[in-house]
């Protein structure tokens, strides 16, 4: 059911809507409202927000926290006057729309205005399901979208990414789809008569090398090193900081400062405060490192430790690879917020053999081991060009020549049908290191109201609303939801939710323009499918039907 509610109590001073949202309740009075029925707010006589009944309506009375607010709206604060709790969605203000003919708290019976409502309140639901799914990946890192056939899970994967503001890429996964063509492999060249092999980067690894060129994009300059060096010097002068890891994996000795210098002192071997000749780091010994030397990330940093003529200074090598390891962590942490996010989409992901198309990657792939943290050795790792190699190529070296990893702007969105599989299903150590996000028919029955989904086919508006009503009763009837009949044993489809079909179907509608094509050319045939092997199929079938026929 939908009803109105609202008019100009308080003349709109406090906002009357605030008062709902803060409290989150709407006012029943005596309408008989109940859970799962939604509410269009209005201010005056424009509806400004949507909201959904989530308990049984009670007296305002049972909230005294109520009281204040509802005199100062000349509420009656009394036993007959009931609320109940409402989860609120704002309308934008370029959805708001007036709706005058209908005053005060009352049933909305214009079918014109409930299909307003139902369109609205689609697209917020959509909108909001991108939001959710956004915040589950960022703090995930990776997440699969699970749901029944069509409801548009890959292209939610491209509006989460969107959202984002990600670069992304998206492949299928199929039972022929293996580690060469994902991580690495061997590839056959042909040099003049001569066949042989080469390694080549999968579809993974070159989007991971991408990803990593724009996670450590723009060059490191003086001005970042004296910041993060200042910051560093402050920092051990507040007692904040005493002492960094060494490359050997120990602590270094106290650190101390003076007030004339920003130099950083490393303490004597006997004394804790007393300053040791000769173990002072300044600003210059780090941009030599970073800058004039080009040690430049924490892989390079990590990979010579504190090895003088590598790191091309004097002095206490150890204490100045200490203070630029520290400063580049910063320097990289700092740039992470700005950093450009890149998602790899996988379409159908459990039709792939996941554990043989990941390998060595189902370390790194854990979200709390992305960056270099979770560098593995490949399969390959052997062929690729090191330092000192003759094919070794010093102007655009491998990132990955030292181990492989998956650098900390990347996400990994997957989708699949859990009653579509190809192969066997995932393994549970692979599973937890995902986050599941299940695609309800319901929650992406928004996709019908998007102009990008249909392609540029899209039709009125009025054929929008009846191909949503026959969706749902299609729907309820898989479900044995349609109407409250009593059904024979015969006549039970007896399938679950999983079998309920989304909007990414009634899309090809756009195909046709005709609903009859719809079922023949698409729906009936998944249907004898979902159906193969059960009796009386033509008897279900036409149930079903009879269902989708009904644009009541």
């Amino acid at each position: 059911m939908f009803y109105k509610l609202g008019c100009n109590w308080g003349a709109g001073k406090p906002s009357f809507y605030a008062l709902l949202r803060n409290h989150s309740i709407v006012i029943c009075r005596d309408q008989p409202m109940e859970k799962g029925d939604f509410v269009a707010i209005a201010e005056g006589f424009y509806i400004v927000a949507l909201a959904q009944i989530i308990s049984d309506r009670y007296p305002c009375t049972s909230k005294s926290e109520l009281e204040n607010d509802f005199g100062g709206y000349y509420i009656d604060f009394e036993d007959w006057n009931y609320v109940a709790d409402a989860k609120i969605w704002e309308i934008p203000q370029s959805e708001r729309f007036q709706f005058e003919t209908q005053k005060g708290i009352c049933r909305i019976n214009k079918k014109e205005i409930q299909n307003k409502l139902c369109s609205l309140m689609n697209k917020i639901m959509g909108n909001e399901i991108i939001d959710k799914s956004k915040k589950l990946l960022q703090s995930n890192y990776n997440i699969i979208l699970t749901g029944a056939p069509g409801t548009g899970k890959t292209y939610l994967a491209k509006e989460i990414a969107k959202a984002m503001g990600a670069k992304y890429k998206l492949v299928q996964f199929h039972p022929s789809y293996d580690y060469t063509d994902f991580v690495e492999g061997l590839r056959p060249i042909k040099n003049g008569d001569t066949l042989g092999f080469e390694r080549k980067d999968g579809v993974f690894k070159e989007f991971c090398k991408m990803a990593n060129k724009d996670f450590n994009a723009g060059p490191i300059t003086e001005e970042m090193i004296k910041g993060q060096f200042h910051d560093l010097w402050k920092k051990i002068n507040d007692g904040e900081i005493k002492s960094l890891p060494l490359s050997s994996g120990k602590d270094s000795r106290s650190m101390i400062v003076d007030q004339n210098t920003e130099t950083i002192h490393f303490s004597s071997k006997d004394n804790p405060i007393e300053i040791s000749e000769g173990n002072d780091v300044t600003v210059n010994d780090i941009i030599k490192i970073i800058i004039s030397n080009k040690i430049n990330t924490i892989n390079k940093i990590e990979e010579i430790g504190a090895d003088r003529n590598k790191l091309g200074v004097g002095g206490n090598s150890s204490n100045k690879w200490a203070v630029c390891k520290y400063i580049l962590e910063k320097i990289q942490n700092k740039s992470t917020n700005q950093t450009q996010p890149y998602v790899f989409i996988i379409d159908e992901i459990n039709r792939g053999e996941i554990s043989k198309i990941f390998g060595e990657l189902f370390y790194s792939i854990d979200a709390g081991y992305r960056g270099e943290k979770g560098k593995v050795d490949t399969q390959y790792q052997n062929l690729i060009a090191k330092e000192g190699d003759f094919n070794f190529d010093p102007n655009d070296p491998d990132v990955f020549r030292n181990g492989f990893f998956i650098p900390e702007n990347v996400y990994i969105i997957g989708t699949m049908n859990d009653i579509d599989r190809s192969v066997e299903s995932m393994d549970f150590a692979m599973r937890r290191r995902f986050a599941w996000k299940e695609i309800t028919v319901e929650s992406r029955q928004s996709m019908l109201d998007d102009d990008e989904a249909w392609g540029g086919n899209k039709p009125a508006q009025n054929i929008i609303d009846e191909i949503k009503i026959r969706m749902n009763n299609l729907n309820a009837c898989i479900i044995d939801q349609y109407f409250d009949e009593e059904i024979s044993p015969k006549d039970k489809i007896g399938l679950t939710k999983a079998y309920q079909i989304g909007a990414s179907y009634f899309l090809k509608y756009g195909m046709y323009g005709n609903f009859e094509e719809l079922w023949v050319n698409h729906l009936e045939g998944l249907l004898y499918e979902y159906l193969r092997g059960t009796s009386y199929i033509e008897v279900k079938i036409n149930r079903l039907k009879n269902a989708y026929n009904n644009s009541n």
